[in-house]
């Protein structure tokens, strides 16, 4: 390798340990860790009450001196119902009692030992099986069937014991979980936040890529996209949707998740979007196509409207200024597809126009409503109609922009 090689790799080194850095320092803010605990102030009181209560219940009904297994079940049960469907709960709980007790019961059979190690997991797992477990199922009856026969092990005439404390303390889980549900849309927050701000940070690199004739950035960005799954968000939203109809006390939540859940179904296809317009810019880089300025203002538009969906969802009331962004770089992108024929540009500017479109859907537009305002804000701005300068540039600068003035 070449020093001149070498070299460009000890630079990118010191910058990727700077951005580690900051972002270690960022995430240790106070008010970021206050930020974070009050996020989770409902995942901690049910925890406390679920295993408090499981522990005094196993006490009270069954008699039993230290049910340590009880309060480990409802926490189990507890954590399991973060942004999850109630039959992953369910299954979890199911599988926590099932595999204790099958332990429990081979343990006094068969005793201790690596190979009963290896029969008490393998017993359990056939028992989840023929009772039509799931994956969550099977794979917590064993893990709860190893705990038992390494970690405690139960002696003579206790089988049946730790069966009835797991059972009760995933029972009191659920009834926990059902009876103070989490806010849904805390759950739906935090697995969209992180991919909007991956979405944001992709089209802000592919736009210094452009700027900069630098492919290993475009290529960078790439990869960070196609790495980005909404399981986690189709999860949530799905999660929510059952909890608001166990818990129709909730009711004041409902319209701010029916946001939510419309936004999610655009966010996806944004991804999708996002990803093409990723690749489409790599190509340009490869095959040295020639990328007209105002793409990448285009696509800075674009991150600042990924960024501001978040803060709709939180507060509707700010619509006209979070769309703003969105309609430029639809506005944008759509006029430089009519003034060039170059096909990789073809390819960026069509995506970031649909991006836009999603986006804006996102905000609870039909398809032809957005596309019918992104024409007209286009025709506002190939007239140079409310132009003004509002964006500042990458290196601190005012350049022109255009100020939309989008019907609400």
């Amino acid at each position: 390798m070449s020093v001149g090689g070498r070299s460009d790799q000890a630079a990118r080194a010191r910058q990727r340990g700077a951005a580690l850095f900051e972002e270690a320092v960022e995430r240790s803010r106070p008010s970021i860790i206050v930020e974070r605990l009050h996020a989770n102030l409902g995942w901690l009181a049910q925890s406390a009450l679920a295993t408090g209560a499981a522990w005094v219940l196993a006490q009270q009904i069954f008699g039993h001196a230290r049910p340590i297994f009880a309060p480990v079940a409802a926490l189990i049960g507890v954590s399991a119902s973060l942004g999850q469907r109630r039959r992953y709960a369910v299954e979890m709980v199911i599988g926590v009692a099932l595999g204790i007790g099958i332990a429990d019961a081979l343990v006094v059979l068969i005793g201790t030992g690596p190979f009963q190690i290896a029969a008490v997991v393998c017993g359990a797992m056939v028992v989840a099986i023929a009772f039509g477990g799931g994956t969550v199922l099977i794979g917590e009856a064993a893990a709860s069937a190893l705990l038992v026969v390494t970690i405690q092990l139960p002696g003579t005439g206790l089988s049946g014991v730790r069966f009835l404390d797991s059972l009760l303390g995933g029972v009191v889980a659920l009834a926990v979980t059902s009876l103070l549900p989490r806010n849904p849309v805390e759950a739906v927050h935090r697995s969209a936040a992180p991919l909007l701000g991956e979405m944001a940070g992709t089209l802000e690199d592919v736009a210094r890529g452009l700027e900069r004739r630098d492919r290993d950035l475009a290529e960078r960005a790439w990869a960070r996209v196609v790495g980005l799954r909404v399981a986690e968000l189709d999860g949530a939203v799905a999660a929510g949707r059952e909890m608001l109809r166990l818990a129709p006390f909730r009711g004041g939540t409902r319209e701010q998740f029916k946001r939510y859940e419309q936004a999610a179904v655009q966010i996806r296809t944004a991804l999708t979007s996002v990803e093409a317009l990723s690749r489409g810019a790599v190509r340009a880089l490869s095959v040295g196509d020639n990328v007209p300025a105002p793409v990448s203002d285009s696509l800075r538009d674009l991150a600042e409207t990924v960024r501001t969906l978040d803060e709709y969802l939180e507060d509707p009331a700010g619509r006209p200024v979070v769309r703003e962004p969105a309609l430029r770089a639809a506005a944008q992108a759509t006029l430089v597809l009519e003034q060039t024929a170059n096909l990789s540009v073809s390819v960026i500017v069509s995506q970031v126009r649909s991006t836009a479109v999603d986006l804006i859907r996102g905000w609870g537009l039909g398809r032809e409503e957005a596309e019918q305002l992104v024409r007209e804000v286009a025709h506002r701005l190939a007239t140079d109609e409310h132009a003004v300068p509002t964006r500042a540039s990458p290196t601190g600068s005012h350049a022109e922009s255009t100020r939309i003035d989008a019907p609400d």
